[in-house]
């Protein structure tokens, strides 16, 4: 059985974080204020030995483990498991908007995190599925080290819940800030 020490890191600020829209996978890069949220994080992580460095492939990700990149001197290996949630046809628009339209169907998603998918979009359990997957690989890859995996709210919360023994329909309130950084320890059997 593989133990791993990861160090899950959420992106910085976008400005559709601001703005309050889903993002799912649309590739929208930091803005200033997510920018200097990772050079802070960045900073923060500095001078602790790390063996590898994970991110999204996603560019809000992406820029956030590349300001951590800089002071932990890791290079950055990319991984489409580590993104977030595909947010399918409500991509862009805003929260408010979906919920105005699509209230029920929102609520269903959360209730039934297994089944119920957004429009053209992936379900919470899909999400959880890839990110557990892709963090059992790491665990066997890095048995017994300390990892930075940058991902995306969402996908972190469905780690969250796994590691806290939550239910997945939990995942909405285990979604942490923006460079949001959660200290776990990884199993690849015991989960």
């Amino acid at each position: 059985m593989a133990h791993t020490t990861i160090y899950l890191i959420r992106h910085g600020e976008t400005d559709w974080n601001l703005e309050q829209r889903y993002q799912g996978q649309q590739d929208i890069p930091l803005n200033s204020t997510g920018i200097k949220q990772a050079q802070l994080i960045a900073e923060n992580l500095n001078g602790h030995h790390y063996s590898a460095l994970y991110s999204s492939d996603l560019t809000r990700a992406f820029q956030t483990a590349q300001e951590i990149a800089k002071k932990v001197k890791l290079s950055i290996t990319t991984h489409p498991a580590l993104r977030e949630i595909n947010q399918g046809e409500w991509e862009g628009k805003f929260i408010k908007d979906v919920f105005a339209t699509s209230g029920d169907e929102v609520q269903a998603i959360y209730q039934n995190p297994y089944t119920a998918r957004k429009p053209g979009g992936e379900s919470i359990g899909e999400v959880a599925d890839r990110m557990y997957a892709y963090l059992d690989h790491l665990a066997e890859k890095h048995d017994q080290q300390t990892i930075i995996v940058v991902s995306h709210g969402l996908a972190v919360a469905t780690v969250l819940c796994k590691i806290r023994q939550l239910p997945l329909e939990m995942a909405i309130r285990n979604i942490p800030e923006n460079t949001g950084v959660e200290v776990v320890k990884w199993s690849n059997e015991s989960y």
